[in-house]
This record gives structure tokens, C-alpha cells and sequence, in this order.
């Protein structure tokens, strides 16, 4: 279970003008909903933000103190917008949770094994790095871990070789491939081939 994260905000003006005037001002507009929760328009500091989304990704329980309430909001982000040309973030989605009721949200893929991998000829080309997952807010993991240490052959890795913790539901279609394998010159079958060669006896005289 990951930590419960802080952040702090306070309640801001709707509009264009006035959200480009926040991000002038260093801060990011967003707005804090869900079920049963009137949605509520805040900003956050984007130093503070940036920081918190590099070091802990999204996938994390975030209480969320908003001047002039008594008491944090719990959150997860469920939505980042940034700019296309400098990346950073121009708006945050936070939906505010029942730390009782499942919820579902998108976390990274953590790949272990993939030096081994190499090592044996394999070139590893990763084709999903995100995963959506069903599970209480409290049992957030930051990755969801597929090992390959064990890999020898060439071929596609699919969700259904991810490894979720318990209480946590892979939501992705069992199919889907996270990672496909290709053999690079020098690699497992080729060296084989090579020791296959190396015993022959060779021609006769």
C-alpha cells in the first residue's frame, strides 16, 4: 500500500481568463469530484503538483487540504492534461474516494528480468506501460510488476502474465501485449545453431 500523499489547494474562478491567470501565477486549475460530491473548482501549486506526480506517479491516495475546510479531501488524480509542447501540466482531474469502495484507475507497469533478458539475445520492445486496475484506495500499488528474468524465447507478453497484489483486479484484456520479444543477432537459438555446428563432425574426407 502506498502512502497517503499531501497536497494543498485552495477554491478558484472558472473561465479561460481566469485559469490562464492561475498558471501565470504558478498554479495549476483543476476540479475535485465524484460520486455524490459536489464538484468543487480548486488550484494547486504546480511546483507542488509536478513534484508529487514525478516522485509517486498517479496512483497514489492523496489528501488534498483545501483552504477553509476543516478536514483533507481524499483524492487520487484521475485525469493530467499538459501541454503538448512543454509538458507540463495544465489542468488536474481529482476524484475524491470512499477509502471503503473500489475504485478503478490507471497504474504504471514495473518490467523486472529485462537485463537478463538481453543478456540472452532478446531485444524487448514495450508496447503498454500503463494498466487500469480495480481495487480500494487503500491497496493502490504504485506498479503493477511483470518479470521476465525467466524469459528465453521470442514472442509477445500479454496482461495475462502481469502480477497483480492481492485485492487488486487487472481490468486489461488478458491478450493485450505489454512487451513483445524479438531475437537479436547472437541470441539464444543463434548460439544454439552455433553449438549445434561446433560439434559436427564435418564432412567426410
Amino acid at each position: 500500500m502506498n502512502a497517503v500523499l499531501q497536497l494543498e489547494a485552495r477554491t478558484r474562478e472558472t473561465g479561460s481568463r481566469a485559469s490562464r491567470r492561475l498558471r501565470q501565477a504558478g498554479f495549476v486549475p483543476g476540479i475535485i469530484y465524484g460520486p455524490g460530491v459536489e464538484p468543487l473548482a480548486i488550484s494547486v501549486p504546480t511546483i507542488q503538483l509536478e513534484r508529487l506526480v514525478d516522485r509517486h506517479g498517479r496512483g497514489h491516495l492523496i489528501n488534498v487540504h483545501v483552504e477553509g475546510e476543516a478536514n483533507p479531501r481524499q483524492v487520487v488524480i484521475k485525469q493530467l492534461q499538459r501541454d503538448v509542447l512543454t509538458a507540463q501540466v495544465t489542468h488536474v482531474d481529482f476524484l475524491q474516494v470512499d477509502i471503503h469502495r473500489t475504485i478503478t484507475l490507471t497504474v504504471p507497469i514495473a518490467v523486472v528480468g529485462e537485463e537478463q533478458a538481453k543478456r540472452r539475445g532478446l531485444i524487448v520492445t514495450h508496447e503498454l506501460a500503463e494498466v487500469e486496475i480495480k481495487c480500494r484506495p487503500t491497496e493502490i500499488p504504485e506498479a503493477i510488476t511483470l518479470d521476465i528474468s525467466g524469459l528465453t524465447e521470442p514472442g509477445p507478453v500479454t496482461v495475462a502474465s502481469l502480477a497483480a497484489p492481492p485485492g487488486v483486479e487487472v481490468l486489461e484484456d488478458p491478450d493485450t501485449v505489454v512487451l513483445s520479444c524479438t531475437l537479436g543477432f547472437g541470441g539464444v537459438a543463434e548460439t544454439e545453431a552455433e553449438g549445434e555446428e561446433g560439434t559436427s563432425s564435418g564432412p567426410a574426407a
